[in-house]
């Protein structure tokens, strides 16, 4: 489908030219403003070996001063002059589309335009990448002067006494006028680059104004230290009535009496005009010779209103652009592996941060205040790179101690290295201190994929030598504006016990660098606390009473102790245990009460025992709780030990003494 476009704004003409006034005026009036009148070339003769003749022709330009002006400036060459030569002869008639930066690239990347005029960076990127072909370069007119090339200016305030050369502008705030403006950006970058500044890294701010007249009156008011532009604007606000060059003093000035303007920077060509691959040959020489026959001290109307409207004095043949190219690629503008420049749409995704450097998150990269509306702000776009790439570190988490633990004595013991080196001691904690491993990627994801690093995917850790391996989650994270992450997990330091474990992380299944690592643990220091008799220090840290069972001398004891076999405690509180009495015993430590001894049993008239003993034959023990076993009377015996009670001698048997065993005759 054919696209309709708003036609460049004709330019003024000297009224003495009649003539050829009539003859734009009758085209005019044939073709009026708002779209072409033919079917596009490229469309309509879209075999390239059919011949372009009565059809349209679009020309893409840099309106780096927006739509109107570039309409103003380059219609009447572009459009008019270009239509006026070759429709009578070729039946081509020209279109005149004004585009921005990024639609330079674009169109040009999608064939919709048929040549493209544009700065010499861009211009020089899209020919390489789009296999472009030069049709001629303008010779611009400034000052009374033809010139066919241009540089870049680096000024400050006349009066600015901490700015006298470029190495000054480590504490400048500075404006340009895009991250693309090759005269008022790349070049004065790469001048700087060779002196061993980079503005990505060294300058306080960096301002982007998207006008290089702002650039001016920013200076000029004090908003901005230092100033980029190219060679001839101050000299044009200057003319205009301004400002003055009183104002201003230029920074690296490079003496040149043959050069017009003053320059801080090596030169570049001026603006070319390429065409496009689908372009026939016959048309780019079409174009190339009617742009070349444009002079303006000529007396032909026709061929001088063009070059006076646009500040030009002609065309030329083609410069040679490719040695900006390097240029581009020390700026990092320009990728030869990829032969693809940057593009300008995202002036985040267009920062370009030197080795050993990374981007910034955005909310860091951005100036958050003294940023004028409509501009673009940068403070702190790059950061350079963290050695080592990987920190490992153990951070003690809140622990919940006993209060018979001393926690100010623990802390003058426990010691976090800052950084867990290998085979060197990264923790001395007590046992039962709670932790949190910690690897922090001091690179960060985004930057590995922006510097081609390996990507993390997978992090473990073994807690001790043979322990099994732990997955650590991760943690996204932001350590002084750098967006990054680390991996992370929480875990005891030995219940019990003192000695040294061996620690080993593992990154992407491999050794990490800084692995393994050593980690000390101690017990835990005890408060000093004396409790009175009967008492003894609780993990609460106080004191309480010896319960059943137990009893405690109190002083420093953190424990009362058990009551030994043989001996009990039935009351709380109290320094000694009691001897079981006589009757009874106490088998087990810890007795609250003695047992009485069973039927059959007694103590032998002893206290304190921790078993009571079965009678022996000859007595027995009839109730429970025998101190000692009776004798068997006279007339009585007891064959058997733990007897309860002795047996009567029967049929007129009898025994002869106490305690007799068995019956006699």
């Amino acid at each position: 489908m054919q696209r309709a476009f708003r036609r460049c704004i004709m330019g003024s003409f000297h009224p003495s030219y009649g003539v050829a006034r009539l003859v734009v005026a009758l085209w005019l009036t044939a073709h009026p403003l708002g779209g072409q009148s033919k079917p596009l070339c490229r469309i309509m003769h879209s075999s390239p070996l059919s011949p372009w003749a009565n059809c349209t022709v679009e020309i893409g330009g840099l309106a780096k001063q927006g739509a109107a002006a570039f309409n103003k400036s380059f219609g009447p060459t572009f459009q008019t002059y270009l239509t006026t030569v070759l429709n009578a002869s070729h039946g081509l008639e020209f279109v005149a589309l004004p585009l921005n930066f990024d639609q330079n690239f674009d169109y040009v990347r999608a064939s919709e335009l048929d040549f493209i005029y544009s700065n010499p960076a861009a211009y020089t990127c899209m020919m390489v990448e789009f296999k472009l072909t030069t049709v001629a370069s303008m010779m611009n007119f400034r000052k009374g002067n033809s010139l066919d090339k241009f540089a870049g200016v680096i000024f400050a305030r006349a009066n600015a006494s901490e700015f006298n050369n470029t190495q000054d502008l480590r504490n400048a705030r500075v404006s340009a006028v895009s991250i693309s403006g090759l005269g008022a950006m790349q070049l004065q970058q790469a001048e700087l680059l060779e002196q061993g500044f980079n503005i990505m890294t060294d300058v306080k701010r960096l301002t982007f104004t998207g006008n290089q007249n702002k650039i001016v009156q920013d200076v000029q008011s004090g908003y901005a230290d230092v100033g980029f532009v190219r060679t001839d604007l101050i000299s044009g606000n200057v003319a205009s009535g301004l400002t003055k060059w009183e104002y201003f003093k230029v920074l690296n000035e490079i003496p040149d009496g043959t050069f017009p303007f003053k320059r801080s920077t090596n030169f570049t060509p001026e603006w070319p005009i390429g065409a496009l691959g689908h372009v026939p040959n016959e048309v780019k020489e079409l174009v190339g010779r009617a742009l070349m026959d444009l002079d303006r001290n000529s007396p032909n109307p026709l061929l001088s209103e063009p070059a006076i409207n646009g500040g030009f004095s002609t065309w030329v043949p083609p410069m040679n652009y490719m040695d900006l190219l390097s240029m581009l690629e020390s700026i990092s503008y320009y990728d030869p592996s990829q032969r693809k420049c940057l593009r300008n749409s995202d002036v985040y995704q267009a920062i370009a941060c030197p080795s050993g450097y990374v981007t910034q998150s955005q909310d860091v990269a951005f100036c958050q205040t003294d940023c004028k509306s409509g501009y673009t702000c940068l403070c702190k776009p790059c950061t350079k790179l963290r050695d080592p790439e990987l920190v490992l570190r153990a951070f003690p988490l809140d622990t919940l101690w006993l209060g018979s633990v001393n926690t100010s004595e623990l802390a003058v013991r426990t010691n976090f290295s800052l950084e867990c080196k290998s085979m060197a001691l990264c923790a001395l904690a007590a046992s039962g201190q709670q932790l949190m491993w910690s690897l922090l990627d001091q690179i960060g994801m985004d930057a590995r994929r922006i510097i081609n690093a390996p990507i993390i995917t997978s992090v473990g850790i073994r807690l001790s030598f043979d322990g099994p391996l732990q997955v650590m989650s991760i943690e996204n994270v932001t350590i002084d504006g750098l967006k990054t992450q680390r991996y992370v997990l929480n875990a005891s330091a030995a219940e019990n016990g003192t000695g040294t474990d061996v620690v080993q992380v593992q990154v992407n299944g491999q050794q990490a660098p800084m692995s393994p690592v050593l980690v000390s643990y101690f017990e835990a220091p005890l408060k000093v606390i004396s409790c009175p008799p009967g008492q003894a220090v609780a993990a609460t840290g106080q004191c309480h009473f010896c319960p059943l069972g137990r009893a405690g001398r109190g002083g420093v004891a953190h424990s009362c102790e058990l009551c030994n076999p043989g001996s009990y405690q039935s009351l709380e509180g109290q320094q000694f245990c009691r001897a079981c009495p006589a009757g009874t015993s106490a088998l087990s430590s810890g007795a609250q009460t003695c047992d009485p001894c069973l039927a059959g049993q007694s103590t032998r008239g002893k206290a304190g025992l921790e078993q009571c003993e079965a009678c022996d034959q000859g007595a027995a023990a009839p109730v429970n709780g025998s101190m000692s076993c009776t004798p068997c009377s006279r007339g009585n015996f007891s064959e058997i030990e733990g007897a309860t009670k002795c047996e009567e001698c029967e049929g007129g048997q009898t025994t002869r003494d106490l305690g007799s065993v068995k019956r006699t005759l």
